[in-house]
């Protein structure tokens, strides 16, 4: 919405367009970048904005409208800049541009680098040095005492990176909990913020000494107790069964060997050598965990991820199943959870490959004959995991799996459903006599006023429970249509397991519930739609807000304009450009996480490699400046067989190329996204170059239009694909792009009367603002930190 804005800005003030010195003017204008990212920054951190308290406090009406202003400033200043300078260097705008999106994709490149180094605020910070030091080449030849003094702010403003956590602290909300006491230890990394706390033994209580992982500031945590001076030793002192909460996995094994996804603080990995697994092998995605635990702290864990019967992984674990060749007698992932993407208010790609039907297909190959998957998670989300399993089963011929499952929560308190439940499947039968064992250590656990209860069990079949209904149901479909909520499996195509609630069911009795939250602690509440109502709030926001920032003005000031032949042809090309590229750039980010396995890998070579072959697309573009028209023919074809292969030749190739190495991994990802980023680069730049010469007085509403569509369909698409799958997100731009070739197809080149050259040349439009507002303003995010 920033770039599109200060496109519309650069359209309506003509002496900045056409008088006001160039170099003084990118000198002033990145200046304003470095300086405005720094205070909206600050800025940001004083605003109460709580988007749960919009119906409940009226004074969040006007905090949400300051927020997104605040937020847009900085990328409208850079997106001024940007513009100016593709209006006035129009003749080498195709290198320009190229230019622009290298950059982007190599600064995405560098949050992998720069996060780790310098924090949150501190990334933050980083980027506005950046901005300042391209205020220096640009003022170094014609304003030297500007240049001067953004060359002494940038030297400032890039040393205080490293203090910016103690001089920009970021601002946590109240809804998330965490200890009072401080951190004894913190660290970033490009995907999370975790700080270490200690709590000291309680007399009263009886509680031990633990240390607590808390990952970005309250929205999930981890940790263990006191195991010095030795975990050997710990494990000699506490012998009872019921101290080690996964141990209902060891039933009926000895010596086993196991795989813990998530293995976090190392409870599971405790209790796997409590019960004398002979090799556990722990994946854990976070790199910080596993320094603290493994090395940093090492001492406090009692050396126990140091065994010799323990590996310690770092990678995703889903992508470590599928590249092991080994089988476990137990796969074990406890409560690997986290509400940060709905804590934030804005919902991220809150994804979970772990639970998707493909998942457990994987598992069940990884496990040996009498080998058990383990699973806790809130009881909202169990019947999702036992149709998974029935479906999974039934692929493998086995109809009825009653013996083969068992369920159990612990009591629920005030909550409706229990936040703490227990799923376990098993590849061959449960014996009555193991599920009798099961029992026992179940009610043997804890207090007796929070023992467990048993939701599922083959020894006491209930009459039409949801579970015994999922189990034993002749035909599945009906079941998950008769279900007020989402029941079928997740897939890898569809992986938002945590999604429970029907676009159909909501309404307006269900968004006003929501929005009147304010602080009540409401993240605890697994079953309520947060990330649905979310999203339809989000999107009428962009909607309302994009019009008022980019159509709205344009209407307003540039209606004289809108007399250019071909005019409706030239404004749907841009929307379905627009529309269709956001779309690929979302779904493209959600397949290759599952293949790369981690967020940093994700982000650093999709995202990066995109907008740096996008570039590559834009100067090779340069190439049809004779015949634009006829390029576009050939252009939009080639992006979607580009998409068709894409949608349904890449999950062939990842299936199989899953379990290769990082390394290869890594370079197949490149060579699949390079062709479609060159591809993807040309179409913008060269249909601005077809209506600054058949239309000129349409760029700037083609950059509005572009920008609003960008805009909303970031939304669009996350809904799309958690409605259909991001295939249909694929397919729908691939539709976006065939409106626009279409469009382009049915538009001829008009014979231009001395009257409308006339009118071209009053319109003092900028011609050949060649920036798509979805790579940049995406681009724009990712280099600031916030994207």
């Amino acid at each position: 919405m920033g770039f599109g804005a200060s496109v519309v800005v650069l359209a309506l003030w003509r002496r900045l367009r056409e008088e006001i010195s160039l170099d003084r003017a990118l000198t002033a204008l990145a200046a304003l970048f470095g300086v405005t990212t720094v205070a909206c920054f600050w800025l940001m951190q004083r605003i109460p904005f709580d988007p749960f308290s919009l119906l409940a406090n009226r004074w969040q009406l006007l905090f949400m409208p300051l927020y997104y202003l605040v937020i847009s400033i900085p990328f409208f200043c850079s997106g001024l800049a940007l513009a100016l300078l593709f209006t006035r260097g129009s003749r080498q705008v195709n290198r320009l541009y190229a230019f622009d999106l290298v950059g982007a994709g190599l600064g995405c490149a560098a949050i992998a680098v720069v996060m780790p180094a310098f924090g949150g605020s501190g990334s933050v910070v980083v980027a506005a040095a950046l901005g300042l030091l391209s205020a220096v080449v640009f003022g170094f030849r014609g304003t030297r005492g500007l240049a001067t003094a953004a060359a002494a702010l940038s030297l400032v403003t890039f040393m205080s990176a490293f203090f910016a956590e103690r001089i920009l602290p970021i601002s946590i909300t109240p809804n998330k909990q965490r200890p009072q006491s401080a951190p004894i230890y913190t660290a970033w990394n490009t995907f999370s913020r975790i700080d270490v706390y200690e709590r000291p033994p309680n007399a009263e209580t009886n509680a031990p000494a633990a240390r607590r992982f808390v990952f970005d500031a309250g929205t999930a945590g981890t940790g263990i107790n006191d195991l010095r001076p030795d975990v050997r030793d710990y494990l000699s002192r506490h012998t009872d069964d019921a101290d080690y909460t996964s141990g209902i996995a060891y039933v009926g094994k000895q010596q086993p060997k196991i795989l813990i996804i998530g293995s976090g603080g190392g409870q599971q990995v405790l209790d796997a050598l409590h019960f004398g697994a002979r090799d556990v092998t722990a994946v854990e995605i976070n790199p910080i965990i596993n320094e603290v635990v493994s090395s940093r702290m090492r001492d406090y864990w009692g050396d126990l991820f140091n065994q010799p019967e323990v590996r310690l992984i770092t990678e995703d674990g889903r992508s470590y199943v599928r590249r092991s060749q080994e089988q476990y007698d137990a796969i074990i992932s406890a409560h690997t959870i986290s509400n940060a993407a709905i804590a934030s208010g804005a919902l991220s790609l809150a994804e979970n490959y772990v639970l998707t039907r493909e998942a457990f297909e994987d598992y069940l190959d990884h496990l040996a004959p009498d080998g058990v998957l383990y699973f806790t998670r809130p009881e909202a989300q169990l019947p999702r995991l036992f149709a998974t399993a029935r479906e999974v089963f039934a692929a493998r011929g086995i109809s009825n799996p009653s013996w083969h499952l068992y369920a159990y929560r612990y009591p629920p308190g005030q909550r409706r459903l229990s936040f703490s439940a227990g799923f376990l499947l098993k590849k061959s039968q449960y014996t009555p006599d193991e599920l009798r064992r099961i029992e026992t250590l179940l009610k043997a656990s804890g207090p007796e006023s929070n023992r467990p209860e048993t939701l599922y069990s083959p020894l006491e079949p209930s009459d039409g429970g949801i579970y015994q209904t999922l189990v034993t149901a002749p035909d599945l479909h009906v079941v998950y249509a008769a279900q007020p909520s989402l029941v079928e499996p997740a897939t890898d195509d569809r992986p938002f397991f945590n999604q429970h609630t029907r676009w159909s069911s909501l309404d307006l009795a269900t968004v006003r519930d929501l929005l009147t939250q304010q602080k009540q602690g409401r993240f605890a509440l697994e079953d309520r739609p947060v990330a649905e109502v979310t999203l339809l709030v989000l999107l009428a926001q962009s909607i309302f807000i994009a019009a008022v920032l980019i159509l709205l003005p344009l209407a307003r000031f540039s209606r004289a304009r809108m007399r250019a032949p071909n005019r409706w042809r030239f404004l749907l090309y841009f929307a379905g450009l627009g529309l269709g590229f956001i779309m690929i750039e979302i779904a493209l980010m959600q397949r290759y996480t599952l293949f790369l396995g981690q967020p940093v890998y994700t982000f650093a070579v999709v995202l990066a490699n995109l907008l740096i072959f996008t570039g590559v697309g834009a100067a090779l573009s340069e190439k049809f400046v004779a015949s634009a028209r006829q390029g576009l023919h050939v252009i939009v074809p080639l992006i979607l067989l580009m998409l068709v292969m894409t949608a349904f030749l890449t999950p062939v190739i990842f299936s199989a190329a899953l379990g290769w190495p990082l390394f290869w991994r890594v370079l197949l990802s490149i060579i699949t996204l390079a062709p479609l980023g060159v591809l993807l680069g040309m179409p913008f730049p060269t249909g601005l170059r077809l209506a600054s010469q058949e239309a000129q007085s349409l760029v700037p509403w083609a950059w509005g239009v572009n920008a609003f569509f960008t805009v909303i369909g970031t939304v669009g698409a996350l809904m799309l694909g958690m409605a259909f799958g991001f295939r249909i997100v694929l397919t729908c731009a691939a539709l976006c792009y065939l409106t626009s070739l279409a469009a382009m197809l049915t538009s001829r080149k008009p014979a231009i009367s001395a009257e409308h050259e006339e009118l071209q040349t009053d319109a003092a439009a900028p011609a050949n603002l060649q920036v798509n507002a979805g790579t940049s303003a995406e681009a724009s995010a990712a280099v600031l930190g916030v994207g």
